[in-house]
């Protein structure tokens, strides 16, 4: 392959784009290097660059990048619902702890504030065993820790234990936070990643709504502790899913791997298909049956022909949970994520994750069930019924996001001169705008002044998509602003999402208690709608904060690349 660079990261940083900012549009045809195919796509360039690798998780087939998602999506939702399915059953839960019903209210804030804590600190943890170890190893360790723990939190009847045996399910569940975003970019080129983050997103979002409408259903049939136990089942069966079927996304690149595309005639550019447009993977990878025989390690040269024949893997040689053996580098993956907090648009990205995919959700969600059957006289199995609203929500969420993300990086590139600026897809929080404040006031008004049901459902849908295409657009800006960090930055971003759920899950209830239902929704309203305003600010400036950081984040680059730790 004929493909030419411009040099390696050692060029002085004046001559690079800012961190994040990209040509992703050939506009005139004369770019050296890798491309897309297919209609409409042939001036895209692949980014990030491929290796010439067939194993390399960026050259595989698109059968084998979709099942490979696939693993992540349905991993996601098995393990994420449990967190949430306390919601639309806290009533029975604490009648067999013998609490009262404002120790039900109390306790659900600290309960779920406490969950969604170690679900963001944990990743510290699990984010440097999976890159030092394997992810493949985490996920399906993760899948068997939380089988056990489900299965034995109907033993624990005691606030204290519950409480306990809940932030263990919260640790041992933190992968579902942090790592599968990484595996879905370790797969999918810089113009795909919008629409299968989308993936990622709409799962986790549907979780906090599937979770208490299946939780009540199971609980008005056959009690709240089946809730728990069947979960474990279904955790189980994706257990085996993920043992036969998912593969590890871990690859070490090379220094070149990492090198820009250059500006030369078109003459001597070769062009590549993008796994996603041909359904065929660049040096011709194959699928995950594939019978030829593996061993991982540099590539041999045919004598006769001069052919490159690169190490390949066989089925079961993926079904291993043992990785490239690595120096070791747990501290320094660890202590990773803390740096991210330097970066001023990775913590603009948490804020706004956290705020539109937890906080927002947090104040209704705390309260909502309670509402539904003190209220409106719900029982179980209405108030699951009802939460089908935030499902349709996280389904309408999904595709907008999907959708309009994707359209957004490619359409905006090409309007930029074919320069795509991590900031374009701030613009998903467009629809933020008009959501967050319309579902938090309606929802205040709806309990203050008794309105009709079906208006809490209005707003459940309406805070539930708003949660759905945060997902893609925080953690898309903060991968994008970043690249070669992507993995720490997003650990960030999540100890961010996740810390702002603590504060807001412990201080709902005695707000509300001090100030009522309206004012206190009524306020939420108006920060949500100054909150995801501030995005024409970052869209504006956010470029800006990037060029400050560059002469650091490179020499964080450096230093990543020494331990092999960039992405």
């Amino acid at each position: 392959m004929s493909d030419k660079t411009s040099g390696n990261h050692e060029m002085d940083t004046s001559e690079r784009l800012p961190p994040g900012t990209v040509r992703l549009i050939d506009t005139d045809g004369h770019i050296i290097s890798k491309h897309a195919e297919g209609e409409g796509q042939a001036d895209i360039i692949l980014v990030p660059r491929p290796s010439e690798d067939p194993e390399d998780p960026l050259n595989w087939t698109f059968r084998r990048k979709i099942l490979s998602t696939s693993c992540v999506v349905v991993y996601t939702i098995m393990v994420a619902i449990p967190a949430s399915a306390v919601y639309s059953i806290v009533t029975p839960i604490r009648a067999d702890t013998s609490l009262t019903l404002t120790d039900i209210n109390n306790g659900t804030g600290i309960m779920v504030g406490s969950i969604f804590l170690f679900y963001g600190w944990g990743c510290i943890f699990w984010q440097a065993i999976a890159l030092q170890y394997g992810k493949r190893p985490v996920y399906l360790f993760s899948c068997l820790a939380n089988i056990v723990i489900l299965a034995t939190a109907p033993l624990c009847t005691t606030s204290g234990t519950y409480t306990a045996n809940r932030i263990i399910l919260g640790f041992f569940g933190s992968p579902v936070e942090s790592l599968c975003e990484i595996s879905v970019v370790d797969v999918w080129f810089a113009h795909e990643r919008p629409k299968y983050l989308a993936w990622y997103g709409w799962s986790l979002a549907l979780t906090g709504k599937l979770a208490p409408m299946l939780a009540g259903f199971i609980n008005y049939g056959m009690d709240w502790q089946w809730t728990l136990w069947w979960w474990a089942i279904f955790i189980g069966i994706a257990f085996v899913y993920l043992f036969f079927l998912m593969e590890e996304t871990n690859y070490d690149r090379k220094l070149q791997d990492h090198a820009p595309a250059t500006q030369t005639p078109l003459e001597n550019t070769t062009r590549t298909v993008s796994s996603e447009t041909s359904g065929v993977g660049l040096a011709g990878a194959h699928d995950a049956d594939s019978k030829t025989p593996a061993s991982v390690g540099s590539p041999s040269e045919d004598r006769e022909t001069g052919e490159v024949a690169w190490p390949r893997k066989s089925y079961w040689d993926k079904l291993g949970i043992k990785d490239e053996k690595r120096p070791n580098r747990l501290l320094n993956i660890m202590w990773a994520p803390i740096k991210g907090f330097t970066y001023p648009a990775v913590v603009y990205a948490g804020l706004m994750y956290g705020a539109n995919s937890l906080v927002w959700q947090g104040v209704q969600n705390a309260t909502i069930g309670t509402v539904y059957t003190t209220q409106y006289g719900f029982n179980t199995a209405t108030v699951a019924a009802a939460y089908s609203g935030g499902v349709l929500g996280s389904i309408m969420g999904g595709y907008y996001c999907g959708k309009v993300g994707r359209l957004l990086t490619v359409r905006l590139a090409r309007r930029n001169a074919g320069i795509s600026e991590p900031e374009h897809v701030l613009y998903l929080f467009s629809a933020s705008i008009i959501l967050v404040p319309f579902a938090l006031i309606l929802y205040g008004l709806a309990v203050t002044y008794h309105l009709h049901w079906f208006a809490l459902v209005i707003t459940q849908t309406a805070v539930a998509a708003n949660g759905t295409l945060c997902v893609s657009a925080a953690l898309g800006y903060a991968m994008a602003s970043y690249p070669e960090l992507a993995g720490q930055m997003v650990t960030t971003c999540v100890l961010i999402r996740n810390t702002l759920s603590f504060a807001i899950n412990y201080g709902i209830t005695p707000w509300l208690q001090a100030s009522g239902y309206l004012r206190v929704y009524c306020i939420v309203g108006g920060i949500g709608l100054v909150w995801n305003a501030s995005l024409f600010v970052m869209t504006r400036y956010g470029r800006r904060l990037r060029v400050a950081t560059a002469a650091r984040y490179y020499r964080d680059v450096d230093y990543a690349r020494a331990k092999g730790l960039s992405h």
